[in-house]
């Protein structure tokens, strides 16, 4: 060990002796820091001058710890590999042409010593050199208000982690060649190749995941972002372990005088028994995870976790359906497949290791396709042929429509990548939404779809048909499709593990339980007998969601009024020049927010100035009186003012301004209940009814619900469905420095400190060329 560090002192001491490796330190500070304080700067100058213009600056929206260190921690790793060479090149090749290696090999020195001697000498300079980084997140820990700090540390264990390994690979060129500059640009080529390996031969097997392992681009990703996985720090470990054995191996080789194939079984050997360890210390169960967030930003959320949890370790199979003639047909190509597994996969996989793969390929054309436009005239066959050699495929790996749907019925299916998942023999569809930024399903999504792997009683949403009501099937402006059954998106009921139907009252009604009744805006009086059974199915104990419009009170009174709820006549009026006086964007008040968890719901409760709204045309005002065991609160009231009123008499809005008359019987008052939740115990269960004085806030044209979203039916469905996720607040939000802070700053980091080490640099050069 002693000769080992006498080594090391000795590199180190070369290093520090070399004019090249204090201009990788100055240059490596100067660009780093230029683009850490730029940006600090910049948002410092923002929060001044926000705070000066706003005195409710309420901060950043994404938290600090990362926006400001993502562009330029990243901007770092673009470039960072440019640096290694200059230090590696000449670590073996020197000795070479100095003539030292042969009086290497002559005294009782052992080649691992050597090698682990150079190459600790390389760490430690490694070390001093990534502190300007360490000095970076330090300046940004104290220039952030309630930093995450323990991000700064992964980031720099995964900066320390891919730096050593680019150390060994530079190490090892450096003795395959007595030129320094050879080895210097062979490195870069290797550094180059090694950054794009996971991007040839993906269509094999056997190629992609060989490549995929040895692969250099994206794993530190994680690790700035704050997520650990022992599988990420093995691949390091394991890539210097293996590329240190290959410097020792070929030392060793000069050494004796033996065949080149005994050198080529060394090398194979050691190449086997790496990737060996890699494939199993890379295996669904085998990884460990750590997320050092403050929120585990990067971990699903528990509730997800506590779906997972009702599966009973039996395996799930998934297999992935990818439709040739779909836009986003390249996200399921076996080039991304990887991809697909460990981008998406690999966060419920952490959970639920036993999850089996498969992966069918087929095509079929949607009547709108856009390859219809893209590829006109042409037959379907034609296109197939076109894409196959567009994307470099395999024309056989294609099914026919005819052939896929053997496997599996996608006739109700959009034409597009979707996976089915089964479960000890019960199947669903978990599909892709274009809609998304990321086109893989949500975590709601994924929740949604095991929920109905494992659960016996699935609820539905039941609408009424018969009277002209919102339909859950149409998607016009004034329909509800959007948030029921459009298959499409993401946030569709239907997509979160809830059934969406429809029923005629004529024939018959749901059937209390996990069922609930919707009647949205009918246009025409529901019959006694239709009524009757409503009513039969509220008396023993059903949920039911009952939106009402204003100038059809009529309608739904009669059955309202017997569960103590009346539509009062007239619409109410918001006077404003710039909109219709019937517009209203109305918040929840507290009791609606803690209806249910969508994201401006959670957000009402960390932070009150917030809170959920719909956006509403033409609303009704709802009064009550409790009766028969009920207990009424409302949940949505328009708050009162002199501007606000119940329009009673004529209304139009194409004549003339809305104006308030007390002869016409408009009434003002302090607020206007616009929506009402109902509940009681029946037989032992809680029964829950809402009640919505307009239909207009749920329907596409309004934004499906705006950020109440789906919130009344899931706490119509006792809030089972969706699974959301939890919200956090991010607390660094607020910069502790100002506008002048960050110019010093700048001045710090760009000139004084550089100017500092070079000028160190340049005394030890002239000292040591005197000597």
């Amino acid at each position: 060990m002693k000769i080992i560090f006498k080594i090391a002192r000795a590199e180190l001491r070369h290093l520090f002796y070399s004019p090249i490796a204090w201009v990788v330190i100055v240059l490596f500070f100067v660009i780093t820091g230029m683009g850490f304080v730029s940006s600090l700067k910049e948002l410092a100058r923002i929060q001044e001058v926000s705070m000066e213009n706003s005195a409710g600056f309420e901060g950043f929206f994404d938290g600090l710890t990362l926006k400001l260190f993502m562009s330029s921690i990243g901007n770092a790793l673009s470039y960072f590999y440019l640096f290694i060479p200059l230090l590696t090149m000449g670590t073996i090749s020197r000795e070479h042409n100095t003539g030292t290696m042969k009086l290497l090999f002559s005294s009782p020195l052992r080649v691992r010593e050597l090698v682990l001697g150079k190459y600790f000498g390389l760490l430690v300079f490694n070390f001093i050199l990534l502190c300007s980084i360490g000095l970076l997140l330090l300046t940004g820990a104290l220039s952030i208000k309630d930093a995450d700090y323990p991000i700064y540390l992964s980031s720099l264990l995964g900066f320390f982690l891919l730096s050593n390994t680019y150390l060994a690979i530079g190490m090892f060129i450096s003795s395959l060649t007595q030129y320094q500059i050879m080895a210097g640009i062979i490195t870069y080529l290797v550094f180059a190749i090694l950054g794009m390996a996971d991007k040839f031969g993906q269509q094999y097997d056997l190629v992609r995941d060989l490549t995929y392992f040895l692969s250099l681009s994206g794993r530190v990703d994680f690790m700035i972002l704050g997520l650990i996985t022992s599988r990420n720090v093995c691949y390091y470990l394991l890539i210097i372990a293996m590329f240190i054995g290959f410097t020792m191996i070929k030392l060793r080789s000069l050494q004796e005088s033996k065949k080149w194939t005994v050198s080529f079984t060394r090398y194979s050997v050691l190449s086997a028994i790496i990737l060996f360890a890699g494939y199993f210390t890379s295996r669904p169960g085998a990884v460990a995870y750590w997320d050092v967030t403050r929120h585990n930003d990067n971990t699903i959320d528990s509730t997800t976790q506590a779906v997972l949890r009702e599966l009973d370790g039996s395996p799930v199979t998934v297999t992935l359906y990818t439709n040739l003639l779909d836009k986003k047909v390249r996200e399921g190509l076996p080039e991304n497949r990887n991809k697909y597994l460990w981008g998406f996969w690999e966060n419920y996989l952490r959970f639920y290791p036993n999850m089996k793969f498969r992966f069918e390929y087929y095509y079929k054309l949607d009547d709108n396709s856009f390859f219809k436009e893209m590829y006109p005239g042409r037959t379907v066959e034609q296109m197939v042929d076109l894409q196959v050699r567009t994307h470099g495929l395999k024309r056989s790996l294609f099914q026919s429509r005819q052939e896929i749907e053997k496997k599996i019925d996608l006739s109700d299916e959009p034409a597009k990548l979707l996976m089915e998942l089964e479960y000890k023999g019960r199947k669903t569809i978990l599909r892709t939404f274009t809609d998304n930024r990321n086109i893989w399903p949500t975590q709601m999504n994924v929740a949604g779809a095991i929920r109905k792997l494992v659960r016996d009683s699935i609820p539905r949403i039941v609408f009424s048909t018969g009277h002209f009501e919102r339909s859950p099937w149409k998607y016009g402006e004034r329909e509800y499709a959007m948030h029921t059954a459009y298959k499409e998106a993401g946030k569709a009921l239907v997509n979160t593990g809830v059934k969406v139907d429809s029923i005629s009252l004529m024939e018959k009604v749901p059937l209390p339980g996990s069922d609930v009744l919707v009647i949205a805006d009918p246009k025409s009086a529901l019959s006694a007998i239709e009524q009757e059974r409503v009513m039969d199915f509220l008396n023993r104990g059903g949920n039911a969601l009952l939106y009402a419009e204003p100038g059809k009170q009529e309608i739904l009174n009669p059955l309202l009024n017997r569960i103590g709820v009346n539509i009062e006549p007239g619409v109410l009026m918001n006077f404003n020049i710039n909109t219709s006086p019937v517009d209203v964007r109305n918040e929840l008040n507290t009791a609606g927010n803690a209806m249910a968890r969508e994201e401006e719901m959670q957000r009402h409760f960390l932070k009150k100035k917030r809170s959920a709204a719909g956006l509403f045309n033409s609303a009704a005002e709802l009064s009550w009186k409790e009766i028969d065991g009920f207990t009424i609160t409302p949940v949505s009231v328009f708050e009162g003012n002199q501007k606000v009123w119940r329009e009673n008499g004529y209304l139009g809005l194409d004549s003339a301004l809305a104006t308030f008359s007390d002869a016409e019987g408009d009434v003002m008052k302090d607020g206007y209940p616009m929506a009402l939740k109902l509940s009681r115990t029946v037989n032992g269960k809680e029964q829950r009814i809402v009640v919505a004085g307009d239909a207009d806030f749920m329907s596409l044209k309004n934004h499906s619900g705006f950020t109440i979203g789906v919130g009344f039916y899931s706490w119509l469905m006792n809030n089972e469905y969706p699974v959301y996720r939890t919200v956090h607040f991010k607390t660094d939000k607020f910069l502790t420095i100002g506008r002048k802070t960050g110019n010093l700053l700048w001045n710090v980091y760009v000139y004084i400190l550089p100017a500092i080490l070079l000028l160190t640099g340049l005394i030890l050069v002239i000292r040591r060329s005197r000597k």
